[in-house]
């Protein structure tokens, strides 16, 4: 009875369940949706033979104002051979590898593969019933000349997987401006994110915004050839121009890397800047850092953020000060050697000139900055030439002891250490000759651009321009900012005549520092004390220099410091001279007319893969020297790029994929021809002397190098100096 009555529940069931299948079939037929969840099928069954892929955008690069390539996008590929026949194609074209003794004698070659043991490779995971297979080591990495190579073969069954990566070309070249952008993977989205200087604070602008493609697959999930569905580009991010000029980097950085590492320094730093413009045109910060390897021992760029006492290189603006004011007498005296501090009739300190207090008897004090003078900038505070107001307003208006950015870099601010509710006469007195209150090297440079821009002061920026790569529009275009008016233009002509006996007067403390050309420097000197443990150090001091060129016309200046014990003195002048020299080269070039007739000028293209022959063919038509890099038959890579302008008889190098190079005669070649040419040919230069041009090399020319290869050539300066680089 039990078993009669179960066996009628479960056919009720059953009919049940059978009746509910009916009728979603009959629902489903009707509307294309199931019945209890409704989603729909149809929708359902296409969707799971499609998919998403991330199409992504290409990080804008970073160049120099002479256009060499200082952060780039180094796009790596992994081959990949389908050979399953189950990868289905469209029509006729086949998307597995069917001839496999075919692909493998034409892939051998280009992938440096011996020929048999590729067949066998491809044959064995074949026979495995492997759907594809990769070929390790020699099948990564592979450049995007050596993909085209491929493609070209029109093989079936091959594709490549794409990688990107960040790479600096030029190692520590102002690693401490551009920073770095690391590469990483988020939710199987790759990313490229700015992590330091530039890389970071214009991350957004470099970055630019993916894109995708959704493309329908097979049944394994693969996608089909010319399965796309739908797609939108990427855009690319945009391109950063700097202000700073590669030789002159590469040569301060050349004389900076020498002494940090001779001199037993602990920091040393110097920037260069166009006066009228604030064109940061060099800077140079070691210990550095390769943004390639990371090897970073501090995030700090100490030229923007280091604060120090900086000594004597403050006493400029306490005289202009005094001379606006109208209180300055250039031929009245004092007495030099040691000056006393009294708080009431207490005495609480002794201030010393640096010859151990002795000074220079009694003396003008024109002759009080000549010889560097602390007694004179105390004279000058504490005797009504300069009122403590007055000072105040005039050094926050120069930009003192305040943060400030540049080009979205930090710069630090400083302490002002007299104004402190604390502080009394002392604090006031020794900031005048630049101790107990700190600076920056930045604040520095930008502050003794008053004394070149008649009475304003410039702000520096190190960005040029941003331009779009994909329509060559430029969407940013630096402009010259100035200050108001903070001295007159009579009180900065009076402080250049001061600072010119620094350096042309046989007393000068600047003396060394005159340069060998003729031309006439202006500048100050300084030695500050450095805190370590609590108090001053006995052995490291602040040794610091600021110059400005020329003097009648300043253009230049330059801010230099070492953070060391006295083996400075053998090494800052002579960075100094062969810089500022350098430099005033550099700005007469950018603000020379242009003497070359328009039909002189050309306009480069885009030779990127195509014919050497035939670019050579085309270049020469139109007087330009071509020097051809490789042995290869189509162009990789160019300099000058795309879209500048040249003239007869400018250098045009191409570069080939093939490995073997041919070393012209560089006789003759100016120190940046070389550096170019050895930087698309990644060759290493040892190079005698910095400046000049090529008068011998100790490879002959027409001798067959390579990649990696080391070769010396020697340089002549216009002193007929030299020493290796």
């Amino acid at each position: 009875m039990k078993k009669s009555k179960s066996a009628k529940i479960t056919a009720v069931v059953f009919a049940i369940i059978i009746f509910a299948l009916v009728i979603n079939i009959v629902f489903l037929g009707a509307t294309g949706k199931h019945l209890i969840s409704g989603e729909n099928i149809a929708e359902f069954a296409r969707n799971r033979s499609k998919k998403e892929a991330v199409e992504y955008a290409q990080r804008g690069q970073i160049y120099t104002s002479d256009q060499e390539k200082v952060a780039v996008n180094v796009k790596k590929y992994k081959i990949i051979l389908v050979l399953s026949s189950n990868r289905t194609g469209y029509g006729e074209k086949l998307a597995y590898v069917k001839n496999i003794s075919k692909t493998a004698s034409k892939l051998a070659p280009i992938l440096g593969m011996d020929e048999n043991e590729l067949t066998t490779k491809l044959q064995s995971a074949k026979d495995a019933g492997r759907y594809q297979v990769e070929l390790g080591s020699q099948g990564n990495n592979l450049s995007a000349s050596i993909k085209k190579q491929i493609e070209d073969l029109n093989l079936s069954g091959i594709e490549f997987s794409e990688s990107n990566s960040r790479y600096y070309p030029l190692g520590d070249f102002c690693s401490y401006i551009v920073g770095y952008a690391k590469s990483y993977e988020d939710q199987s989205i790759k990313k490229m994110v700015g992590e330091m200087g530039l890389e970071l604070s214009y991350d957004k602008t470099l970055k630019g915004k993916n894109g995708y493609k959704v493309y329908q697959t097979d049944a394994n999930g693969y996608a089909l050839v010319d399965g796309t569905l739908r797609e939108k580009d990427p855009t690319n991010g945009q391109d950063i121009y700097l202000t700073i000029d590669s030789g002159l980097q590469r040569d301060l950085d050349y004389l900076m890397s020498n002494a940090y590492n001779e001199s037993g320094a602990q920091v040393v730093t110097a920037g260069v800047m166009e006066i009228r413009t604030g064109r940061i045109l060099a800077m140079s910060t070691y210990p550095s850092f390769n943004p390639n390897e990371r090897n970073i021992s501090t995030f700090n760029n100490y030229f923007l953020e280091g604060t120090i006492e900086c000594g004597s290189v403050f006493k400029p603006f306490i005289y202009a000060d005094s001379i606006e004011e109208g209180k300055y007498d250039h031929n009245a005296y004092y007495n030099s050697g040691m000056y006393n501090v009294y708080y009431g009739n207490k005495l609480v300190a002794t201030i010393k000139d640096h010859n151990h207090g002795q000074g220079w008897g009694s003396i003008t004090y024109d002759q009080g900055l000549y010889h560097s003078s602390n007694v004179a900038i105390c004279n000058l505070l504490d005797k009504g030439y300069v009122t403590k107001e007055v000072l105040t307003e005039k050094l926050n208006d120069l930009g003192f002891f305040q943060g400030d950015t540049m080009d979205g870099l930090a710069c630090s601010s400083s302490i002002n250490a007299y104004t402190r509710s604390s502080a009394g006469k002392l604090e006031y007195l020794t900031t005048g000759f630049g101790q107990g209150s700190t600076v920056t090297p930045y604040q520095l440079l930008k502050a003794y651009s008053v004394f070149g821009n008649g009475g304003k002061i410039v702000q520096p920026h190190v960005v040029e321009k941003i331009v779009d790569p994909d329509t060559n529009k430029v969407t940013y275009q630096a402009t010259t900012q100035y200050s108001k008016q903070i001295f007159s233009e009579n009180t900065v002509k009076e402080v250049r005549d001061l600072m010119l006996d620094v350096i042309e007067d046989q007393q000068g403390t600047g003396k060394n520092y005159r340069l060998d050309n003729g031309v006439r420097m202006i500048g100050k000197t300084g030695t500050g004390q450095v805190v370590e443990n609590g108090g001053y150090s006995t052995s490291v001091y602040m040794h610091s220099f600021v110059g400005l060129a020329p003097y009648e016309d300043p253009q230049v200046v330059m801010f230099i410091t070492f953070k060391s014990g006295d083996s400075y003195a053998q090494y800052m002048p002579n960075i100094v001279k062969q810089t500022m020299t350098s430099a005033l080269q550099v700005v007469n070039q950018y603000n020379a007319p242009d003497e070359k007739t328009v039909d002189e000028s050309y306009t480069l293209d885009s030779y990127t893969n195509q014919s050497v022959n035939y670019v050579k063919s085309k270049l020469e038509s139109k007087s330009l020297n071509v020097q051809v890099i490789g042995n290869g038959g189509s162009v990789i890579e160019q300099y000058p790029l795309a879209r500048s302008k040249v003239t007869s008889g400018d250098k045009i190098f191409i570069k080939t994929e093939g490995t073997d190079i041919t070393l012209p005669d560089l006789t003759g070649w100016s120190k940046k021809e070389v550096q170019t040419y050895a930087s698309l040919a990644e060759i290493q230069l040892v190079i005698e002397g910095t400046s000049g041009h090529v008068t011998s090399q100790s490879i002959e020319a027409n001798q067959v190098i390579h990649k990696g290869d080391s070769l010396s050539d020697r340089k002549s300066t216009r002193l007929n100096s030299s020493h290796s680089l």
